[in-house]
């Protein structure tokens, strides 16, 4: 017995601690404070990362399930039904804020002088929360039904208001004013099935993940124009964080249970580049084949009958960044082409231009 005791020993002593890894999560939020992220995950635990996901620690005892918030230097979380504040430099917990009659509190955002606004994703209600003390916050309702499944929330404060992107097919986006709680439908229908998450960058533009399709969704600030930027290696994209400062998205995948994080660089005559580290990607939209690629490069594009008779077949020079190219300016053939197949180093698509879908 001794002998098989001490042999446990030694393995466990051997044995290297395992590092946190993100499960059950739901959200993320970026701390310009300590440059640092953390990640929801679940009623348990808490884990944040200094490296961009290369190693996990817990955030000492703290816990939240879903929408979090960094305000000063308060880390403002969704515990079920419970608002919860931490101080970001100890992880101490100083307040909690019970909602009546909450149903699913789901999303939050902040206007940075004190206010939180929270989402009921069961009741539609939007709350809103004076957390300018921390230690005895208080809870009111702002709007008593938005007749939607409110997820995902960021206040525009240049403009008194927060946006809200939806649950559900063909989601709409909406806004409230912060003080009054008038409602109004900014997007009125996205095309985009199961919104959940919504941040905005230096420039006020707003990033918005969906699960139907899996990507994330670009608006310009005024939501008349929109553009996907990222549309692989995502998995039920939930809550998203933009961080400002370094241009980087970090988006909690509640199906992979992994946050990724997708660098941008500051806009350049125009268009902004994604880094070299995210994937190069082509979309059929509308008349458009739109590249979104890290890096310039020669693509080729070919033309197909549906019985898989080449027809005809032209190389591109495409510059890193988003371009367009409009199928009105490819030769006739391959305007009336059954099939289109772009190939490249990176990319290797097909599209059925009558379905226009890969």
């Amino acid at each position: 017995m001794k002998t098989l005791l001490t042999a446990l020993i030694a393995i466990l002593i051997a044995t290297p601690t395992l590092a946190q890894t993100p499960s059950n999560i739901e959200a993320v939020e970026y701390d310009p404070n300590g440059a640092q992220w953390f990640v929801s995950c679940g009623s348990s635990t808490m884990l944040s990362t200094s490296d961009l996901g290369d190693s996990w620690e817990f955030f000492g005892s703290a816990n939240a399930t879903h929408g979090m918030e960094v305000m000063g230097e308060v880390l403002f979380v969704l515990d079920n039904n419970l608002i919860r504040a931490y101080d970001l430099n100890t992880a101490e917990q100083l307040g909690t804020a019970s909602v009546a009659g909450a149903s699913f509190l789901n999303g939050m955002g902040n206007d940075g002088n004190g206010i939180l606004i929270v989402s009921d994703f069961g009741s539609g209600r939007i709350l809103k929360v004076d957390a300018t003390d921390p230690t005895d916050m208080s809870v009111a309702t702002l709007v008593g039904n938005t007749g939607s499944t409110p997820n995902g929330i960021v206040v525009d404060t240049e403009n008194g208001r927060a946006i809200i992107v939806n649950w559900g097919g063909n989601a709409d986006i909406l806004a409230v004013d912060i003080e009054s709680g008038a409602l109004t439908t900014i997007v009125n229908g996205t095309g985009l099935g199961n919104c959940d998450g919504i941040d905005m960058d230096s420039d006020g533009r707003y990033y918005v993940s969906s699960w139907s399709p899996n990507r994330i969704t670009r608006f310009s600030n005024d939501f008349s124009s929109s553009e996907t930027v990222v549309s692989s290696g995502l998995s039920s994209p939930a809550d998203i964080s933009f961080d400002e400062t370094n241009h980087i998205l970090g988006v909690a995948n509640s199906g992979s249970n992994q946050v990724t994080f997708h660098q941008f660089e500051a806009e350049v005559n125009g268009v902004d580049i994604i880094d070299s580290n995210e994937a190069s990607e082509v979309a059929l939209l509308g008349n458009n084949l739109t590249f979104q690629v890290a890096q310039p490069g020669n693509y080729n594009i070919s033309a197909f009958t549906l019985s898989g008779k080449l027809l005809d077949s032209m190389a591109i020079d495409i510059p890193a960044g988003k371009t367009n190219v409009s199928l009105d300016r490819l030769p006739r053939v391959m305007q009336n082409a059954a099939v289109i197949h772009v190939g490249g180093t990176d990319i290797d698509k097909s599209f059925k231009l009558g379905l226009r879908q890969p």
